[in-house]
């Protein structure tokens, strides 16, 4: 079993639903995912279903949601989720990389984006990130933002006249992909420090979550307030 990390270790038991419409991918991520402190207690094979079942409660703490399910798909049903529980943490579970449906899912509501291909270590990191109150987005995917910002210079420029040099250093580093725990390390700051930042961009920028920020200040999304 793997060790727990300092982020894990803060939490008591976390519940997550699945929803995932292949099977055999379901029961690895439930061989990958369940410990001692986090758990996977529902599982729901397409959209209609996760839309009838989790709102009723108890809420799960995250919930994990494929896109490519048969019907409706992971980003529209997290988009009526969202509509009716913004406080739901979801995170997308995937094996698409485009920018396009990245965003799409973030502006959907979704806290956290993460490929099928990641660690288990990874992906429990990912729940319990999204669960303090962070958002996630595997370093892959965070990369393909970056190259796409880069391609686009100066889309966001007017955004980050507002900052000062430590915020604008700090988002880079969300941009990056990099977890608030390395980054207070990098900058020999503690997290609490790093949390205060983070929300002056979120206030800066009018966004409520890590992937709305970093869509956002890659010029990706000029509406979303998630």
């Amino acid at each position: 079993m793997l060790a727990m990390t300092d982020t894990e270790e803060s939490f008591g038991m976390l519940n997550v639903c699945l929803v995932e419409d292949d099977l055999v991918a379901a029961d690895l991520l439930k061989e990958y995912i369940n410990a001692d402190n986090l758990r996977i207690v529902s599982h729901y094979a397409t959209g209609e279903e996760a839309l009838a079942n989790i709102p009723k409660y108890p809420l799960p703490d995250a919930v994990l949601m494929d896109i490519g399910l048969g019907g409706m798909t992971g980003i529209e049903v997290t988009s009526i989720l969202k509509a009716q529980l913004p406080q739901l943490e979801i995170i997308m579970l995937t094996t698409f990389e485009d920018h396009e449906t990245i965003v799409s899912a973030i502006k959907a509501g979704a806290s956290g984006y993460m490929l099928k291909a990641s660690s288990s270590r990874e992906i429990r990191e990912g729940i319990f990130e999204v669960c303090r109150g962070g958002s996630f987005l595997t370093g892959s995917v965070a990369r393909k933002l970056l190259n796409e910002f880069q391609e686009r210079p100066g889309i966001s420029a007017d955004l980050l006249e507002d900052m000062t040099k430590r915020e604008h250093t700090i988002l880079n580093k969300l941009i990056n992909g990099d977890s608030y725990k390395l980054i207070a390390h990098n900058l020999d700051i503690s997290v609490h420090t790093v949390n205060n930042h983070i929300r002056h961009i979120y206030r800066k920028l009018h966004v409520n979550s890590r992937s709305a920020a970093v869509a956002k200040a890659l010029g990706f999304s000029d509406d979303s307030n998630r």
